[in-house]
């Protein structure tokens, strides 16, 4: 019997576990408990939906949007790493049957007895008006294409310019946010498009790279060792750094800023946070900082314990700040984790696991060479940083490819 007095049968002969979303929680669930259920469970029905056929490392798009990565290289197909245990349902989420215990979409509705919502996040312009309409995003496999591919059409447009001040306008890429996403990204470009300007014979001083952060530091919560390497990593670069800098709205001309200036460009990404999708507004569960949905200890939907949340859907507060968790990959993995070992344990009449979130480090690329870390209580930059980087990239595929969900560490 579980805890809310369902049978674990359920009411169709099975026990139906739905997972909503395919990013780093999701699958990781989908792995975890693919791996963990053997022949005392064949009552236990687990299904993945995902609108699309393939999980996206997320943390490697700004290498894409850069040119140092493909497409392909960051897309790991669901049908190379999925359990036959595993029914994957590829379709869109439409909405929610809270009462009715179904998830609702395209195809059909999915009834369930437990169902799992990671349904990850989508880009936050805070309201910022035009932003939407004149800036790219950064949130998917398609986006950083288009931003390459954006990249690309205004260096072109760079050679057919006559008037140098248009030429150094369009070789101008404006980032606006300063996190992990904005500071990999400022690195990737600042090679990469001096690079592409070479080829084309302009002045790869007419190159530019601004990021625009509204807070007083970049890579903000970070350690200030670690922001100071970062910030001299892309000083190095050539990256123009500009803090304290909110952005009041977003016109033809670029981003204007709250102090009155203009800062122009010929590509503009945004990438200041996250929010949740626009369909949990309307789900009847509790939310909170940004759209987010409020759990308890053990990443259950406040009121709704047939409900477990994990990612960036979850809002998890962390007991030593009081703020909610940063949406982060290594986050997202320890939640799946936790949320898959609960599950097992409701099937088992054990006790559930409260979530704890055991911070192993904090690492990013900037640039094609270098890297900052907190590491063990270290901080490192440079080229070893760098290939910590490539190392947890690496990891991280394996643990989906080969090892069923094994946890990267």
């Amino acid at each position: 019997m579980s805890s809310d007095g369902r049978d674990a049968t359920g009411a169709g002969g099975g026990y139906r576990i739905v997972i909503a979303g395919a990013g780093y929680a999701g699958l990781h669930v989908a792995l975890r408990l693919a791996a963990r259920l053997d022949s005392r469970h064949p009552e236990v029905q687990l299904t993945l939906v995902d609108k699309n056929d393939y999980h996206q490392v997320l943390t490697e798009l700004p290498r894409v949007a850069g040119g140092s990565r493909t497409a392909e290289d960051v897309r790991v197909p669901l049908k190379d790493v999925l359990d036959r245990r595993v029914r994957f349902v590829r379709t869109a989420i439409t909405g929610f049957d809270i009462a009715g215990w179904r998830l609702l979409t395209e195809a059909d509705a999915l009834p369930y007895d437990r169902l799992v919502l990671a349904l990850g996040s989508r880009p936050n312009d805070f309201g910022i008006p035009g932003l939407a309409e004149r800036a790219l995003t950064l949130w998917s496999v398609d986006d950083a294409r288009r931003v390459l591919a954006a990249v690309d059409a205004q260096v072109a447009a760079a050679v057919n310019a006559t008037d140098p001040e248009e030429q150094r306008r369009l070789l101008t890429v404006v980032i606006g946010g300063a996190g992990a996403t904005g500071v990999e990204l400022a690195g990737e470009l600042a090679e990469e498009l001096p690079e592409l300007a070479r080829r084309h014979d302009l002045p790869t001083e007419y190159c530019r790279v601004v990021i625009v952060e509204a807070t007083p530091a970049i890579l903000a919560g970070s350690s200030p060792g670690l922001i100071d390497r970062a910030s001299k990593i892309l000083a190095d670069l050539g990256v123009e750094v500009r803090t304290n800098a909110a952005i009041a709205r977003a016109t033809e001309d670029g981003f204007v800023l709250k102090n009155g200036e203009t800062i122009r460009g010929g590509v503009f990404v945004w990438a200041g946070g996250v929010k949740a999708p626009d369909i949990i507004a309307g789900s009847g569960l509790q939310v909170g900082h940004n759209g987010r949905i409020k759990v308890d200890q053990f990443l259950r939907a406040l009121d709704h314990p047939e409900i477990f949340v994990a990612g960036d859907l979850a809002s998890v507060t962390d007991p030593e700040t009081g703020r909610a968790l940063p949406p982060t990959a290594q986050i997202a993995l320890e939640e799946g984790e936790t949320v898959a070992t609960n599950l097992l344990a409701e099937l088992e009449g054990k006790e559930l696991e409260p979530f704890r979130f055991q911070n192993k480090g904090y690492v990013i690329s900037v640039g094609p060479r270098s890297g900052v870390a907190d590491v063990a209580g270290r901080t490192i930059g440079g080229r070893i940083a760098h290939a910590l980087k490539d190392a947890i990239e690496w990891e991280y595929r394996q643990s989906v490819k080969h090892l069923r969900g094994w946890s990267p560490l």
